[in-house]
């Protein structure tokens, strides 16, 4: 034995060092993928001291000193740091002080530990998901690849048929008919003798056959990829997981969303819904009670176990908001919750149960810390496979990896709802593993990075360089006016360099000079206004037309101090225009255009009141619609113009108030108009700014969310999902000039 021993560890050693020097790094971490999840703990095992060995765990080790070697001689692709890169390091950093400041539980279920959790469920996947992410990652090996998954899935469809039909002689590995091991004995579970794990990994099978399928160009492969695709489903099916077909179904729905064409995505979708549901609706009593290995009552008693876990985990929560009970700690740290007797459900059920929610247990083992990375990294890995999917530049194939990958996040949470992955280390191997080819190969791509939010729409999401591509964001026209300050370019806006009392004084000179062929206008863009400004040419084309472009939001002063362009300070239109009002030591006369009928004109008795040398000419409140209606926009003109003011203060809304000054500036009679938002509505009274320390402070957005939560809510949601985006691009071209 132990020269066989000795035969196979010098065979392995030869064949590594031939592998290290011409073998694709690619290639070995998706057989690393296939080892572990088929041959782990259960096939071999071993120890050197404390640590434990199997051959996934040492095929790992053999891999990164691959990768540390060809790191050493240049041989990988050593591609910049991305967001992907960033929270995925955030995640890991969170979840090790989680588990670091936690203490030692007082008991565990003598199998699973927090650190072994952790390095199994998130280090190696880590691991696996950088050297994926700097090997050269090809075509040919895509299509091997899918290959490989279209045979994997093959053979664990054949290995859930022979389970549920007592065909124990023939399965392999053999120790998968002992039903002293494992869990879900009596159904199909797989290799990892787990029904969940074997649902998931069949449908990531299907979702690769599907994708080879759609590559393919023989007739004779498609066909046999046909084949293929409804014994995988069969044997999702014995595993009788609901969990698992909710996510055959769901990953389905988002590949078929966004590859049917645009015209037939909507009924067609509609139509798979409605019957879907109706098919749940008939078959709910079944699904509910679904028989196993245990009996239907067993089943029904597994569904109501749920609202244990949810209500433990809520109680959990509310103790323990901002950092959990600490990270592997819900099995210990659950029971004080057992004995609470104020609902009409039993909770004793799951003393022996570790939690049966990812998110769930991620919440109330790192707090809303850990839930706000570990979501950061899924939405951005979404993020990234969207792009690819949708990036024309791209060949084919390269966009198909961008679907599977949205459709095996899908499929993920699908599980994570229902069950607690971070216990399946096999789960995260295969998400960390599609994120990295998804990040390689779109990192990969020509910089020209097209995103189509919308089918037949290009929306220029980064802020690249001039003339970059398809892609590129028009730059603001450079400054023409001798008095305008040097603007600092910042997400495709020039945003000029100015303090409130600059802006102020160089407003008023306009004001006081003669009247020219068209109004000077300014604008003053907050975060929502950088966000629109990405995928909006008519709003690009307003700003560029401007003679100032001020500043109105904290965000875009830090963010510009950050990226190394930094501004002077925030100047906002809601500051700017009373400043002007009072600082004025001519003659002005000011047009109040906008906010509710009846504002503006209490808005002009009281700065009439507190400026002694403004006059204000007009105030008009138009009606709702009015700038698609000509008549009532030339009534509008022809109002201003008998006035004759020297300042116009617009107050529409963005980005309405742009594009309406934009779009009239060569026919209003006002020397210069400011497009102030909410200004009027402030000046009148009628609503109430931030306190003063809120606006140092930079949260001002904050009171009004506070005002306003129906109206600004989405919004603010969607800002602070993008705002961060634009950033890291901005800092990406200062540092890596991409």
């Amino acid at each position: 034995m132990p020269v066989a021993l000795a035969a196979i560890a010098l065979a392995a050693v030869v064949w590594g060092a031939i592998y290290a020097r011409r073998g694709s790094l690619a290639v070995g971490c998706g057989l690393l993928l296939f080892v572990s999840y088929t041959l782990g703990h259960q096939f071999w095992n071993a120890r050197i001291g404390p640590l434990p060995l199997t051959l996934d765990r040492i095929l790992l080790l053999g891999l990164a000193v691959v990768f540390a070697i060809r790191w050493r001689c240049g041989q990988l692709a050593k591609r910049p740091f991305t967001a992907s890169d960033w929270a995925l390091a955030g995640m890991l950093l969170v979840f090790a002080m989680s588990a670091l400041l936690s203490g030692q539980p007082d008991f565990s279920d003598g199998v699973t530990s927090k650190w072994g959790r952790l390095v199994t469920s998130f280090v190696i996947p880590a691991v696996l998901f950088v050297a994926i992410r700097n090997a050269q990652f090809t075509r040919q090996e895509s299509t091997w690849l899918l290959v490989a998954f279209v045979a994997f899935g093959v053979y664990l469809a054949a290995t859930a048929l022979l389970e549920v039909t007592g065909g124990w002689s023939l399965v392999i590995p053999r120790y998968i008919a002992d039903p002293s091991l494992g869990i879900h004995f009596g159904r199909a579970r797989g290799p990892e003798l787990n029904s969940v794990s074997l649902g998931t990994y069949l449908t990531a099978c299907i979702l690769c056959t599907w994708t080879l399928f759609s590559l393919a160009g023989r007739r004779s492969s498609q066909l046999a990829l046909l084949f293929a695709l409804p014994l995988m489903a069969v044997g999702i099916y014995f595993t009788y997981t609901r969990s698992t077909w909710l996510g055959l179904a769901v990953s389905g729905l988002v590949v078929a969303a966004i590859e049917i064409p645009r015209r037939w995505r909507f009924p067609a979708i509609t139509m798979a819904g409605l019957f879907g549901l109706l098919m749940l609706a008939i078959s709910w009593s079944h699904v509910v009670g679904l028989e196993r290995e245990g009996t239907a009552a067993d089943a029904a008693h597994s569904v109501n176990q749920r609202k244990s876990f949810a209500y433990v985990s809520w109680k959990m929560f509310c103790d323990h908001p901002l950092l959990g009970v600490g990270f592997g700690r819900f099995y210990d740290r659950k029971l004080e919750y057992l004995s609470d007797r104020s609902q009409n459900f039993e909770l004793d059920s799951i003393r022996p149960l570790h939690h049966h929610n990812t998110i769930l247990s991620v919440l109330t083992e790192t707090g809303l810390v850990g839930l706000a990375a570990y979501v950061t990294l899924l939405a951005v890995w979404a993020q990234n496979a969207w792009r690819l999917a949708q990036n024309a530049n791209l060949p084919r194939w390269s966009r198909a990896l961008g679907v599977l990958m949205l459709a095996l996040l899908a499929n993920y949470l699908c599980s994570a709802v229902f069950h607690d992955l971070t216990l399946l280390p096999s789960q995260h191997l295969l998400l960390f593993a599609f994120a990295a080819i998804t990040v390689n190969v779109r990192q990969a791509a020509p910089s020209q990075d097209v995103t189509s939010w919308s089918d037949g729409t290009e929306s220029e999401w980064h802020a690249l360089r001039p003339g970059e591509g398809r892609g590129a964001i028009p730059q603001a026209t450079p400054f023409e006016d001798s008095g305008r300050a040097t603007p600092v370019k910042l997400f495709g806006m020039q945003i000029a360099r100015v303090t409130i009392s600059e802006s102020v004084d160089r407003v008023l000179t306009w004001c006081h000079e003669s009247r020219g062929e068209s109004c000077r206008y300014v604008v003053t863009p907050n975060v929502d206004h950088a966000v629109m400004f990405q995928n909006r040419a008519d709003l690009r084309a307003a700003y560029a037309d401007a003679a100032l472009v001020l500043a109105d939001g904290a965000p875009i002063v830090l963010a510009s101090r950050m990226l190394r362009r930094p501004l002077p300070e925030r100047v906002a239109g809601s500051d700017l225009v009373p400043r002007v009002f009072q600082t004025a030591d001519k003659r002005l006369h000011v047009y109040l255009l906008g906010a509710a009928p009846g504002v503006a004109e209490v808005a002009a008795a009281r700065v009439e009141s507190e400026s002694r040398n403004v006059k204000v000419v007009g105030t008009y409140s138009p009606p709702i619609g009015f700038e698609y209606d000509d008549a009532e926009n030339a009534r509008i003109v022809a109002d201003i113009a008998a006035a004759q003011p020297d300042l116009l203060v617009v107050g529409f809304g963005a980005p309405k108030q742009e594009l309406w000054v934009h779009r009239h500036r060569c026919q209003l009679q006002a020397k210069v108009v400011l497009c102030a938002g909410a200004t009027i509505d402030f000046l009148a009274g009628n609503r109430r700014r931030s306190p003063t320390w809120m606006q140092r402070a930079g949260l001002e957005w904050l009171h009004r969310l506070g005002s306003e939560p129906r109206r600004l809510a989405s919004r603010y949601a969607r800002d602070a999902w993008v705002f961060p985006q634009l950033v890291w691009q901005e800092l990406r071209t200062n540092t890596y000039g991409k």
